[in-house]
Protein backbone atom coordinates (compact mmCIF):
# COMPACT_ATOMS: atom_id res chain seq x y z
CA UNK A 1 0.00 0.00 0.00
CA UNK A 2 2.90 2.53 0.95
CA UNK A 3 4.82 1.69 -2.35
CA UNK A 4 2.02 2.15 -4.01
CA UNK A 5 1.46 5.63 -2.79
CA UNK A 6 4.50 6.65 -3.56
CA UNK A 7 4.29 5.76 -7.03
CA UNK A 8 1.52 7.67 -7.55
CA UNK A 9 3.03 10.66 -6.14
CA UNK A 10 5.95 9.87 -8.38
CA UNK A 11 4.46 9.91 -11.40
CA UNK A 12 1.97 12.82 -11.17
CA UNK A 13 1.82 15.93 -13.97
CA UNK A 14 2.36 19.37 -13.94
CA UNK A 15 -1.16 20.85 -12.77
CA UNK A 16 -2.42 23.50 -15.10
CA UNK A 17 -1.58 26.69 -12.69
CA UNK A 18 2.12 24.80 -12.97
CA UNK A 19 1.88 24.56 -16.84
CA UNK A 20 0.55 28.25 -17.24
CA UNK A 21 3.38 29.50 -15.44
CA UNK A 22 5.84 27.80 -17.18
CA UNK A 23 4.34 29.19 -20.81
CA UNK A 24 4.22 32.87 -18.95
CA UNK A 25 7.82 32.48 -18.76
CA UNK A 26 8.55 31.53 -21.70
CA UNK A 27 6.47 34.49 -23.17
CA UNK A 28 8.38 36.51 -20.84
CA UNK A 29 11.84 35.33 -22.21
CA UNK A 30 10.61 35.47 -25.70
CA UNK A 31 9.52 39.28 -25.11
CA UNK A 32 12.96 39.55 -23.93
CA UNK A 33 15.12 38.10 -26.30
CA UNK A 34 13.30 39.55 -29.71
CA UNK A 35 14.35 42.67 -29.94
CA UNK A 36 17.62 41.67 -29.17
CA UNK A 37 17.19 39.40 -31.93
CA UNK A 38 15.53 41.96 -34.32
CA UNK A 39 18.66 44.59 -33.76
CA UNK A 40 21.08 41.72 -34.26
CA UNK A 41 19.38 41.23 -37.74
CA UNK A 42 18.85 44.84 -38.83
CA UNK A 43 22.95 45.66 -37.79
CA UNK A 44 23.48 42.82 -39.97
CA UNK A 45 21.33 44.57 -42.82
CA UNK A 46 22.74 47.39 -42.14
CA UNK A 47 26.17 46.04 -42.55
CA UNK A 48 25.31 44.71 -45.84
CA UNK A 49 23.98 48.48 -47.01
CA UNK A 50 27.03 49.86 -45.67
CA UNK A 51 29.01 47.40 -48.38
CA UNK A 52 26.99 47.66 -50.98
CA UNK A 53 27.71 51.96 -50.78
CA UNK A 54 31.31 51.13 -50.10
CA UNK A 55 31.05 49.32 -53.50
CA UNK A 56 29.24 52.01 -55.24
CA UNK A 57 31.76 54.74 -54.06
CA UNK A 58 34.58 52.30 -54.66
CA UNK A 59 33.24 51.75 -58.57
CA UNK A 60 32.50 55.72 -58.85
CA UNK A 61 36.36 56.41 -58.12
CA UNK A 62 37.11 53.49 -60.51
CA UNK A 63 35.45 55.00 -63.04
CA UNK A 64 37.09 58.36 -62.46
CA UNK A 65 40.31 57.14 -62.47
CA UNK A 66 39.17 55.14 -65.96
CA UNK A 67 37.71 58.57 -67.38
CA UNK A 68 39.29 61.09 -65.51
CA UNK A 69 35.80 62.26 -64.03
CA UNK A 70 33.13 60.98 -61.95
CA UNK A 71 29.84 59.43 -63.98
CA UNK A 72 26.86 61.93 -64.76
CA UNK A 73 23.96 62.56 -62.74
CA UNK A 74 22.02 61.84 -65.91
CA UNK A 75 23.55 61.12 -69.48
CA UNK A 76 22.82 58.91 -72.50
CA UNK A 77 22.07 58.44 -75.68
CA UNK A 78 19.77 61.12 -77.24
CA UNK A 79 18.89 60.75 -80.89
CA UNK A 80 16.63 63.26 -82.48
CA UNK A 81 12.75 63.09 -81.17
CA UNK A 82 13.44 60.91 -78.37
CA UNK A 83 11.00 60.35 -76.15
CA UNK A 84 9.64 58.01 -73.32
CA UNK A 85 7.23 55.90 -76.16
CA UNK A 86 10.37 56.34 -79.11
CA UNK A 87 12.42 53.49 -78.12
CA UNK A 88 15.37 55.20 -79.65
CA UNK A 89 17.44 55.93 -76.87
CA UNK A 90 17.66 56.72 -73.40
CA UNK A 91 16.87 60.66 -74.06
CA UNK A 92 19.85 61.82 -72.25
CA UNK A 93 18.43 60.58 -68.82
CA UNK A 94 20.39 57.34 -67.75
CA UNK A 95 21.99 57.01 -64.11
CA UNK A 96 25.42 57.47 -62.47
CA UNK A 97 24.42 53.36 -62.18
CA UNK A 98 23.86 52.57 -65.78
CA UNK A 99 26.88 54.53 -66.36
CA UNK A 100 29.15 52.11 -63.93
CA UNK A 101 27.46 48.46 -64.86
CA UNK A 102 30.96 47.63 -65.51
CA UNK A 103 32.75 48.71 -62.47
CA UNK A 104 30.04 46.82 -60.14
CA UNK A 105 30.80 43.51 -61.68
CA UNK A 106 27.92 43.73 -64.55
CA UNK A 107 30.11 43.85 -67.68
CA UNK A 108 27.34 41.23 -69.18
CA UNK A 109 24.60 43.63 -68.68
CA UNK A 110 26.42 46.64 -69.95
CA UNK A 111 27.38 44.52 -72.95
CA UNK A 112 23.58 43.66 -73.51
CA UNK A 113 22.80 47.14 -73.20
CA UNK A 114 25.19 47.79 -75.78
CA UNK A 115 23.56 45.91 -78.42
CA UNK A 116 20.13 46.32 -80.59
CA UNK A 117 17.53 44.17 -78.50
CA UNK A 118 14.05 43.30 -80.58
CA UNK A 119 11.16 43.77 -78.13
CA UNK A 120 7.67 43.07 -79.84
CA UNK A 121 7.41 45.14 -82.59
CA UNK A 122 10.11 47.36 -82.46
CA UNK A 123 14.05 47.11 -82.08
CA UNK A 124 15.95 49.51 -78.98
CA UNK A 125 19.60 50.47 -80.59
CA UNK A 126 22.58 50.29 -79.14
CA UNK A 127 22.28 52.51 -75.98
CA UNK A 128 19.23 51.13 -74.30
CA UNK A 129 15.34 52.26 -74.18
CA UNK A 130 13.96 55.31 -72.20
CA UNK A 131 15.04 54.47 -68.66
CA UNK A 132 11.94 53.96 -67.16
CA UNK A 133 10.50 51.48 -69.78
CA UNK A 134 9.84 48.51 -68.28
CA UNK A 135 9.60 46.12 -71.35
CA UNK A 136 13.26 46.53 -71.88
CA UNK A 137 14.90 43.10 -70.65
CA UNK A 138 18.22 44.85 -69.52
CA UNK A 139 16.36 47.21 -67.17
CA UNK A 140 14.65 44.07 -65.51
CA UNK A 141 17.71 42.70 -64.28
CA UNK A 142 17.89 43.13 -60.64
CA UNK A 143 20.88 43.99 -59.43
CA UNK A 144 21.42 43.02 -55.82
CA UNK A 145 24.46 45.56 -54.94
CA UNK A 146 22.04 48.29 -55.49
CA UNK A 147 19.04 46.99 -52.78
CA UNK A 148 19.28 47.75 -49.66
CA UNK A 149 18.48 44.44 -47.45
CA UNK A 150 16.38 46.96 -44.82
CA UNK A 151 14.43 48.02 -47.27
CA UNK A 152 11.88 44.44 -48.23
CA UNK A 153 9.92 46.44 -50.44
CA UNK A 154 12.72 46.68 -52.51
CA UNK A 155 12.53 42.86 -53.23
CA UNK A 156 9.43 42.89 -54.47
CA UNK A 157 7.84 44.23 -57.40
CA UNK A 158 7.25 48.22 -58.02
CA UNK A 159 4.18 48.69 -57.76
CA UNK A 160 3.94 51.38 -60.37
CA UNK A 161 5.77 49.19 -62.43
CA UNK A 162 6.19 45.49 -61.55
CA UNK A 163 8.16 44.78 -64.47
CA UNK A 164 11.28 47.29 -63.56
CA UNK A 165 14.07 46.55 -61.50
CA UNK A 166 14.20 48.57 -57.72
CA UNK A 167 17.05 50.64 -56.66
CA UNK A 168 18.13 52.37 -53.10
CA UNK A 169 20.89 54.08 -53.74
CA UNK A 170 20.48 57.59 -55.04
CA UNK A 171 23.49 60.05 -55.94
CA UNK A 172 23.77 63.86 -54.40
CA UNK A 173 22.93 67.24 -56.26
CA UNK A 174 23.75 69.11 -52.96
CA UNK A 175 22.16 71.68 -50.88
CA UNK A 176 20.17 72.83 -54.46
CA UNK A 177 16.44 72.74 -54.98
CA UNK A 178 15.10 74.13 -58.07
CA UNK A 179 16.00 72.69 -61.21
CA UNK A 180 17.86 69.83 -59.53
CA UNK A 181 19.42 68.39 -62.55
CA UNK A 182 21.21 71.78 -63.42
CA UNK A 183 22.56 72.39 -59.49
CA UNK A 184 25.18 73.50 -59.36
CA UNK A 185 26.51 72.31 -56.38
CA UNK A 186 26.43 68.62 -55.61
CA UNK A 187 28.63 66.56 -57.68
CA UNK A 188 26.19 64.57 -59.95
CA UNK A 189 24.62 67.09 -62.34
CA UNK A 190 22.71 66.57 -66.21
CA UNK A 191 24.85 66.55 -69.07
CA UNK A 192 28.29 67.15 -67.58
CA UNK A 193 30.82 65.12 -65.39
CA UNK A 194 32.76 66.67 -62.54
CA UNK A 195 36.35 65.90 -61.98
CA UNK A 196 37.39 65.49 -58.71
CA UNK A 197 39.81 68.41 -58.57
CA UNK A 198 36.81 70.45 -58.40
CA UNK A 199 35.59 69.20 -54.98
CA UNK A 200 37.39 72.09 -53.43
CA UNK A 201 35.63 71.32 -50.23
CA UNK A 202 37.13 67.97 -49.89
CA UNK A 203 36.60 64.69 -50.76
CA UNK A 204 35.83 63.53 -47.23
CA UNK A 205 33.71 66.18 -46.56
CA UNK A 206 31.63 66.04 -49.68
CA UNK A 207 28.67 63.40 -49.80
CA UNK A 208 28.65 61.31 -53.17
CA UNK A 209 25.75 58.73 -52.26
CA UNK A 210 22.84 57.89 -50.35
CA UNK A 211 19.45 56.20 -49.59
CA UNK A 212 16.16 56.17 -50.45
CA UNK A 213 13.29 53.83 -49.86
CA UNK A 214 11.72 52.20 -52.29
CA UNK A 215 7.94 53.16 -53.01
CA UNK A 216 5.66 50.23 -51.56
CA UNK A 217 2.23 51.29 -52.83
CA UNK A 218 1.28 53.52 -49.29
CA UNK A 219 1.09 57.19 -50.57
CA UNK A 220 0.69 58.07 -47.59
CA UNK A 221 3.96 56.98 -45.95
CA UNK A 222 6.66 59.21 -45.72
CA UNK A 223 9.27 56.73 -46.68
CA UNK A 224 9.14 55.59 -50.40
CA UNK A 225 6.53 58.33 -51.03
CA UNK A 226 5.63 61.92 -51.73
CA UNK A 227 3.85 64.92 -51.90
CA UNK A 228 3.54 66.47 -55.42
CA UNK A 229 2.52 70.23 -56.78
CA UNK A 230 3.85 71.58 -53.73
CA UNK A 231 5.11 75.65 -54.72
CA UNK A 232 7.37 77.85 -52.83
CA UNK A 233 9.78 74.66 -52.51
CA UNK A 234 12.80 76.87 -53.67
CA UNK A 235 12.21 80.10 -51.43
CA UNK A 236 11.25 78.06 -48.45
CA UNK A 237 12.17 74.83 -48.25
CA UNK A 238 10.95 74.51 -44.29
CA UNK A 239 7.05 73.95 -46.34
CA UNK A 240 8.26 70.43 -47.07
CA UNK A 241 8.22 69.86 -43.36
CA UNK A 242 4.61 71.30 -43.20
CA UNK A 243 3.77 68.07 -45.12
CA UNK A 244 4.87 65.47 -42.54
CA UNK A 245 2.08 64.72 -40.91
CA UNK A 246 1.63 61.77 -37.21
CA UNK A 247 2.95 58.63 -37.32
CA UNK A 248 5.64 58.70 -40.55
CA UNK A 249 2.38 59.81 -42.57
CA UNK A 250 2.39 62.80 -44.94
CA UNK A 251 -0.34 65.24 -45.35
CA UNK A 252 -0.82 65.93 -49.50
CA UNK A 253 -3.10 65.81 -51.97
CA UNK A 254 -3.19 62.57 -54.00
CA UNK A 255 -0.76 62.16 -57.63
CA UNK A 256 -1.50 60.06 -60.62
CA UNK A 257 -0.62 56.84 -59.90
CA UNK A 258 1.23 56.50 -63.12
CA UNK A 259 3.69 58.40 -61.50
CA UNK A 260 4.68 57.12 -58.20
CA UNK A 261 8.48 56.32 -59.62
CA UNK A 262 10.04 56.44 -56.61
CA UNK A 263 12.86 53.77 -56.39
CA UNK A 264 11.58 53.11 -59.91
CA UNK A 265 14.68 51.75 -61.83
CA UNK A 266 18.56 51.74 -61.45
CA UNK A 267 18.62 52.84 -64.94
CA UNK A 268 16.79 56.81 -64.74
CA UNK A 269 18.37 59.25 -63.93
CA UNK A 270 15.70 60.85 -63.08
CA UNK A 271 16.07 62.67 -59.66
CA UNK A 272 12.66 60.68 -58.43
CA UNK A 273 14.59 57.84 -58.87
CA UNK A 274 18.42 58.15 -58.43
CA UNK A 275 18.80 61.52 -56.68
CA UNK A 276 18.48 63.49 -53.20
CA UNK A 277 19.80 67.00 -52.24
CA UNK A 278 20.93 67.85 -48.68
CA UNK A 279 18.33 70.29 -47.63
CA UNK A 280 15.56 68.65 -45.54
CA UNK A 281 17.55 65.68 -43.11
CA UNK A 282 17.34 62.40 -43.43
CA UNK A 283 13.72 60.96 -42.88
CA UNK A 284 12.50 63.66 -43.95
CA UNK A 285 9.45 64.56 -46.23
CA UNK A 286 9.80 64.17 -50.08
CA UNK A 287 7.95 66.79 -51.82
CA UNK A 288 8.20 68.25 -55.10
CA UNK A 289 6.79 71.04 -57.22
CA UNK A 290 5.27 68.65 -59.93
CA UNK A 291 3.77 64.71 -59.75
CA UNK A 292 5.97 63.66 -62.75
CA UNK A 293 10.12 62.84 -63.38
CA UNK A 294 10.45 66.37 -64.62
CA UNK A 295 9.44 67.52 -60.97
CA UNK A 296 12.16 69.41 -58.80
CA UNK A 297 11.53 69.58 -54.91
CA UNK A 298 12.94 68.42 -51.91
CA UNK A 299 14.15 65.23 -52.01
CA UNK A 300 15.65 63.94 -48.90
CA UNK A 301 17.59 60.84 -48.01
CA UNK A 302 15.41 58.16 -46.78
CA UNK A 303 16.29 54.50 -44.95
CA UNK A 304 14.31 51.77 -42.92
CA UNK A 305 17.67 51.94 -40.54
CA UNK A 306 16.65 52.83 -37.07
CA UNK A 307 17.54 57.22 -36.68
CA UNK A 308 19.27 58.05 -40.13
CA UNK A 309 20.98 56.99 -43.36
CA UNK A 310 23.84 55.40 -44.52
CA UNK A 311 25.85 57.57 -47.07
CA UNK A 312 29.11 57.21 -48.91
CA UNK A 313 31.28 60.36 -49.38
CA UNK A 314 33.09 61.71 -52.42
CA UNK A 315 36.62 59.87 -51.29
CA UNK A 316 35.03 56.48 -50.49
CA UNK A 317 34.42 56.39 -47.40
CA UNK A 318 31.17 55.54 -45.79
CA UNK A 319 29.24 57.50 -42.72
CA UNK A 320 26.24 56.82 -40.75
CA UNK A 321 24.20 60.27 -40.54
CA UNK A 322 21.55 61.00 -38.03
CA UNK A 323 18.44 61.85 -39.13
CA UNK A 324 18.62 64.90 -36.50
CA UNK A 325 21.98 66.33 -38.02
CA UNK A 326 21.61 70.12 -38.34
CA UNK A 327 19.56 71.77 -41.13
CA UNK A 328 20.33 74.76 -40.46
CA UNK A 329 17.60 77.53 -41.97
CA UNK A 330 15.04 75.69 -43.90
CA UNK A 331 13.36 79.12 -43.65
CA UNK A 332 16.09 80.75 -46.21
CA UNK A 333 15.45 80.35 -50.13
CA UNK A 334 18.45 78.33 -52.09
CA UNK A 335 21.55 80.29 -52.89
CA UNK A 336 21.68 82.64 -55.80
CA UNK A 337 23.13 82.57 -59.33
CA UNK A 338 26.19 84.94 -57.80
CA UNK A 339 26.24 83.13 -53.91
CA UNK A 340 26.35 79.31 -55.38
CA UNK A 341 30.61 79.00 -54.21
CA UNK A 342 28.93 80.69 -50.58
CA UNK A 343 28.78 78.52 -47.60
CA UNK A 344 25.55 76.48 -47.52
CA UNK A 345 22.23 77.53 -45.84
CA UNK A 346 20.83 74.51 -44.66
CA UNK A 347 24.31 73.46 -41.84
CA UNK A 348 25.76 71.23 -41.57
CA UNK A 349 23.49 68.53 -43.87
CA UNK A 350 23.54 71.14 -46.28
CA UNK A 351 27.37 71.96 -46.26
CA UNK A 352 27.87 67.90 -46.51
CA UNK A 353 25.93 68.07 -50.13
CA UNK A 354 28.12 71.43 -51.66
CA UNK A 355 31.40 70.68 -53.20
CA UNK A 356 32.70 74.28 -53.57
CA UNK A 357 31.23 75.96 -50.43
CA UNK A 358 34.19 76.83 -48.05
CA UNK A 359 33.06 74.72 -46.04
CA UNK A 360 34.87 71.44 -44.10
CA UNK A 361 32.21 69.57 -41.98
CA UNK A 362 31.34 66.84 -39.78
CA UNK A 363 28.17 64.69 -39.86
CA UNK A 364 28.84 64.09 -35.69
Amino acid sequence: MVLSAIKRRWWRGFTLVELLVVIAIIGILIALLLPAVQAAREAARRSQCTNNLKQLALAMLNYEDTYKSLPPGRMGTNPPGCAWNTHSGTCNSASPIYHMLPFIEQQALWDQIGGSITVGSYTVPPGGDWVNDGSYPPYRQRISAVMCPSDGHAQLPHPNNGNIATVNYVFSRGDWINSLDSSPRGVFRSGRCIKLAEITDGTSNTIAISERAVYSGDQYKILGSFCANVSGLDTSPVIAMSQKGANGRLNCTTYPPSHRRVGESWASGYAICTAFNTVVGPNGPHVSNAYGEWGWGVFPAQSYHPGGVNGAMCDGSVRFISETIDTGNLAAGQLTAAEIMNNSRYGIWGAMGSMAGGETVSSN
